[in-house]
């Protein structure tokens, strides 16, 4: 009996881009010695790094607002919503969403700062 093995459309892809991608790198690797690597891997990194705290800053701006509306800091505001002292409304679903951005996204700029 033949079987055969049916696989994820999502996953292939997934799979295919990261060897594409490792691919690249490898080129890459294989073009520039590596100083010159090393100055185009940190101007990649200090780009995404800009990037990502505009948008932060975005996103806190936006945290700030909900924070004023509301008369409650997001830290606490996260505990309550957790707990279900707040309800359901739109709102506190948003700013709970946008809250948990803005730590995704902390940890990211974290994570880029170690290596720039």
């Amino acid at each position: 009996m033949a079987y055969s093995v049916v696989l994820p459309v999502k996953w292939v892809l997934m799979r295919v881009n990261r060897v594409d991608t490792l691919y690249k790198l490898e080129i890459l690797k294989d073009t520039y010695n590596t100083d010159e690597l090393d100055l185009i891997l940190g101007k990649l990194l200090d780009v995404t790094l800009s990037r990502y705290r505009l948008r932060l800053a975005r996103y806190e701006r936006e945290l700030h607002a909900f924070e004023t509306r509301y008369q409650l800091d997001s830290g606490t505001f996260v505990q309550q919503f957790a707990s279900g002292e707040l309800g359901d409304a739109m709102d506190f679903f948003e700013w709970n969403g946008l809250y948990e951005l803005c730590q995704d996204l902390v940890k990211k700029i974290h994570r880029l700062e170690s290596v720039t």
